[in-house]
Parts: structure tokens; C-alpha cells; sequence
């Protein structure tokens, strides 16, 4: 009595399984980049954390969390039928280095912010921010102005008078202290996506390198006129 014939599975389920896993993690990090990028522009005001995350940091994230949001629905369909819609997924693994190098670029500028503060802050306060904003500031950080209430000092309701403050400690190094927790905090987040995004283009590049392999085999079975997979059972993905 024969045995029924064992039916070929195209490509190894722990490579679907392992690409699939990495992928959804590449999307949580893209989801987070987008959903954090709309809510805190939704926020843009006067605000503490609005002057240190630009607009345009802001945009940058959202821009990004959308790229990653799109490769992933190419994954999905390439990761669907892989011998077929292989351009599908060359398609995504471009995606994922261009979103590596847009992350690289949007965590260099946060660091490279960080080595500059005081200056940057300074000329700020000086010359660009409004009365009322750095007045939310002194009530925020607990402190009255720049250096100390003799430079930069506005009347807030932490601050009523140079007098009654003149023992309290200007704002330079609180906020200097706040803007870096918060700026490495970002460029360590983006720097840890990265590495998620590392894993899941090597993960399509093995994804597609099992796909080449089974392509392969098929076409010998073809040329040999087997009609079957005689070849393939010998694939080692």
C-alpha cells in the first residue's frame, strides 16, 4: 500500500513566523512615532516640552511613523504569497532603510541639540519668546529669570517682584536640566527603534532569500518536466 504523498510547505514556517514577529514590533515602533507625533501636535502651544520638540521635530515623527505604517501593509501582502510578490517585499526592505536613515538623522539632530542648551535657550528667552511664555516657565520650573531675576525677569505668579524674588534661582538651569532628560530620552527612544528596524530588514532578507531558494528548486523540477516537488523536498529553508 502506498503512503500518501506528504505535501510540500513552501517555506519554513519558522521563518514566516520569526519575519511576521519582527515585523509587527517594527509597526508598534512606527505606531508609537505616529500616534505621539499627532497628539503632542495637537498640543503645540506654550508649553515647556513645545519649545524643546520643534514642529518640525514633530513632522519628521509623524512622516516616519507613516513610512513604517505603509512597508508594513507591503510586508503583509508579500509576506502572503512570497514567490509572487516578491517585488512586495523589496519593496519594504528599501522602506526600512530609508526609515533607519530618517531616524538616524531626526536622533542626530536631538543629540546634537543637547550639546548646546544654554546658548540655544539663552537666545531664546532673550530674543524670541514673549513675556507670557517665559512667565509660564518661572511658574512651572519654580524659578525667576534667566540667570537670576536680574536678567530676563518678567512678573509671573511665582515671581510678583524683583524684591520678593530675589532670592529665588533663575531659570537657566532648570530648564536646561528638563530640556536634556527629555531630548535623551528621544534620541535614546529613536536609537532603540532603530535596532528593531535593523532586525526586521534582515529578517525580509531572509525572507527572501528562502523565496530565491524555493524559486530555484522549482524551476529545476520544471526543466526536468517533474510537475512536482522532487526537487524541492531537498530545500534546506
Amino acid at each position: 500500500m502506498n503512503k500518501p504523498r506528504q505535501k510540500y510547505i513552501w517555506i519554513s514556517p519558522k521563518i514566516r513566523y520569526s519575519f511576521l514577529f519582527l515585523d509587527l514590533f517594527y509597526l508598534a515602533t512606527g505606531l508609537i512615532l505616529l500616534i505621539v507625533g499627532v497628539l503632542w501636535w495637537e498640543d503645540l502651544g506654550n508649553s515647556l516640552r513645545n519649545v524643546i520638540v520643534t514642529p518640525n521635530l514633530l513632522a519628521g515623527s509623524i512622516f516616519v511613523g507613516g513610512l513604517v505604517t505603509f512597508s508594513f501593509l507591503l510586508s503583509a501582502v508579500g509576506l502572503f504569497d512570497p514567490l509572487r510578490r516578491k517585488n512586495f517585499l523589496i519593496a519594504y526592505c528599501v522602506i526600512v532603510v530609508c526609515v533607519i536613515i530618517s531616524l538616524l538623522c531626526l536622533g542626530g539632530v536631538v543629540w546634537f541639540s543637547t550639546l548646546s542648551e544654554r546658548a540655544h535657550f539663552g537666545g531664546e528667552w532673550t530674543n524670541n519668546w514673549s513675556d507670557s511664555m517665559k512667565g509660564l516657565f518661572q511658574d512651572e520650573l519654580k524659578c525667576c529669570g534667566w540667570q537670576n531675576v536680574t536678567t530676563g525677569f518678567i512678573p509671573s505668579s511665582f515671581c510678583p517682584t524683583i524684591e520678593e524674588s530675589m532670592n529665588k534661582p533663575g531659570c537657566l538651569d532648570p530648564l536646561v536640566v528638563h530640556a536634556d532628560d527629555l531630548l535623551r530620552n528621544l534620541f535614546t527612544t529613536m536609537f532603540g527603534f532603530i535596532t528593531a528596524d535593523v532586525f526586521a530588514f534582515f529578517a525580509c532578507v531572509i525572507l527572501i532569500q528562502a523565496r530565491n531558494v524555493e524559486e530555484r528548486y522549482r524551476k529545476i523540477d520544471e526543466k526536468n518536466g517533474g510537475g512536482g516537488d522532487r526537487a524541492l523536498k531537498y530545500q534546506f529553508v
